[in-house]
């Protein structure tokens, strides 16, 4: 048996097709690692009192820099203090963002507040208020010490239901108050580690297609079945190389993503509290370096859903273009049903796909960081359990109808 998975494994990373897809694969992962890091800009005044414009490493230094006095936890003292200093900012100015504000003076007063002046305004400013519209009537310093009893109310209030926000209410009890701020982390990366796993899985896609829908056209399968290893053994063989393959480039991929980025933006900001990192109001009690191994483990079993579905439509398939049309359907459908409809038997059928937790705001990262349930009878259940239990429930389902149809198959 090792040897057939030997051989099979041979055959299939020997093939020239496969090498390139894998080889821009590997390639993507340290491009898409690198755009989030040339998005990062601020502004800098020098001795002179010159300002100039940083981007890349430069900037998250920079910002590094001017936020190391609210790195830490957000206690109600340097909520008080970010208010404080946007009041005074408003009424001398009448804005706090350029060009109303001098933009040497945002450089000074407003930036190294900022994170924390954009959560007091998220729970403390009135409903419908932003930052952006805020005036110093909508804030006061005497707020900050209901901010963290205020954040709890506001959560529990994203339910549409009372089912729900009981729900909120009891996978939010975890959360860790005070809030933890570390700078330098970045949430383009983790949307650019999603848009990566969607590449991989079509990838995969293509790359799984043919394992066993190729030896159908040709008429070699009529020949292997017919050997001593020739069903039940080679179709195992076949279904242990195609995921050795894919746990291989994944764990590559994916290493190499997170250490271009972890170590660019400093595993320091890993420690970040999520609520602070995207959308504020958020389930998890997970930092941001456990909300990153979180989606990297969700996207790996996601994707291994969609390679154990796409081998059992390749040993289904009588020839590679259907598997392949099919595999490709399956993989995009969890993005279509997002786009034309939120009902809720539409919701569940786009989490118990094989690719659920793979898209664009229907991801699986998007799924962990909002208030998104669905309803089965009068229970109501958040997505990204759906998405995680549904995959797990498929991956050995289509691997052992994969061997089952496969062995089942007659030759024609």
């Amino acid at each position: 048996m090792r040897r057939l998975i030997y051989l099979e494994l041979k055959r299939v990373v020997t093939t020239r097709s496969t090498w390139a897809l894998l080889a821009i694969l590997l390639i993507l992962s340290a491009v898409m690692a690198y755009f989030p890091i040339s998005f990062v800009k601020t502004e800098e005044i020098d001795e002179q009192g010159n300002i100039s414009l940083l981007k890349g490493k430069a900037a998250i230094e920079s910002l590094k820099q001017k936020e190391r006095e609210i790195n830490g936890e957000i206690t109600e003292e340097k909520i008080r203090q970010a208010i404080l200093v946007f009041q005074e900012c408003y009424r001398e100015y009448g804005a706090i963002f350029p060009p109303d504000m001098p933009p040497e003076e945002y450089i000074r007063r407003i930036e190294p507040v900022y994170p924390v002046l954009e959560m007091a305004a998220r729970v403390l400013a009135p409903e419908g208020v932003s930052l952006y519209v805020m005036t110093d009537e909508d804030l006061s310093p005497e707020d900050a010490s209901r901010f963290y009893e205020l954040y709890r109310e506001r959560l529990a209030m994203e339910g549409k239901t009372d089912g729900e926000q009981q729900k909120i209410r009891e996978l939010s009890q975890d959360i860790k108050m005070p809030f933890t701020y570390v700078s330098g982390c970045e949430f383009a990366s983790f949307e650019y580690l999603t848009l990566y796993a969607l590449l991989m899985m079509l990838t995969f896609v293509v790359i799984i297609s043919p394992i066993f829908s190729a030896e159908y056209q040709t008429g070699a399968d009529s020949i292997l079945r017919c050997t001593k290893y020739g069903r039940a053994h080679l179709a195992i063989a076949k279904i242990v190389t195609a995921v050795l393959v894919y746990a291989a480039v994944f764990m590559a991929g994916t290493g190499v993503f997170l250490l271009i980025t972890n170590l660019t933006f400093g595993v320091e900001g890993l420690g970040t509290s999520v609520q602070i990192m995207w959308g504020f109001f958020n389930i998890p009690a997970f930092t941001a370096g456990q909300t990153q191994a979180a989606v990297t483990a969700g996207y790996f079993l996601t994707i291994l859903a969609v390679v154990s579905c796409t081998l059992f439509l390749s040993a289904r398939c009588k020839n590679v273009q259907d598997s392949l049309k099919i595999g490709i359907l399956i993989g995009l459908l969890p993005i279509v049903i997002n786009l034309i409809s939120a009902a809720n038997v539409a919701e569940i059928v786009r989490c118990i796909l094989p690719s659920g937790g793979i898209g664009f705001t229907n991801a699986f990262l998007f799924e962990l960081l909002e208030t998104n349930f669905v309803h089965v009878g009068p229970a109501a259940v958040w997505t990204p359990y759906l998405v995680i239990g549904a995959a797990a429930v498929e991956i050995p389902l289509f691997l052992i109808l994969t061997v089952r149809v496969y062995c089942r198959r007659e030759s024609v």
